[in-house]
């Protein structure tokens, strides 16, 4: 993938990350007890709408990606196991991202949350991995290519 587009991808899920871990912090750490019960952050509510809008763009890009990335390397072998994984987490946080606009009934609700929030934590973890073992795949698939090179001279 060329540098600049691989920059997008990284910026698009960054900015989703970030976004869903600061309205997590303040749901946690800044609501405040009102009149009427628990109070949100005042940053909460734009930074929701913040969130599904780079969600939707989150998966528009997982879909090029997909069709780039994963569809080219799938019939090599590699990372199966994580790729998967990632892909099979990714619709388990869409279906509870998605499913919140839904629920209405109070315990549903947490129960939609608490999955969205474990799952978001999990997939962050899962692409990590996956990121994290294909560079150091790269790197010494490269090494072993340079090493043939140089020996070879």
């Amino acid at each position: 993938m060329p540098r600049r587009q691989r920059l997008v991808v990284y910026a698009v899920f960054v900015a989703l990350w970030a976004s869903g871990a600061l309205w997590l912090l303040l749901d946690l750490f800044f609501a405040r007890r009102g009149e009427f019960g628990w109070v949100p952050h005042p940053w909460q509510p734009p930074l929701l709408l913040l969130h599904g809008v780079l969600a939707i763009l989150g998966l528009y890009v997982f879909g090029w990606v997909s069709s780039h990335h994963a569809l080219r390397r799938w019939p090599e072998g590699g990372r199966r196991v994580s790729g998967g994984a990632f892909i099979g987490l990714l619709v388990g946080l869409t279906v509870s991202g998605f499913a919140l606009f839904f629920l209405v009934d109070a315990e549903w609700q947490r129960a939609g949350k608490l999955t969205h929030e474990a799952v978001g934590i999990l997939i962050t973890l899962s692409a990590l991995q996956h990121w994290f073992f294909g560079r150091r795949a790269q790197m010494a698939h490269g090494r072993r290519h340079t090493h043939r090179l140089g020996s070879n001279a």
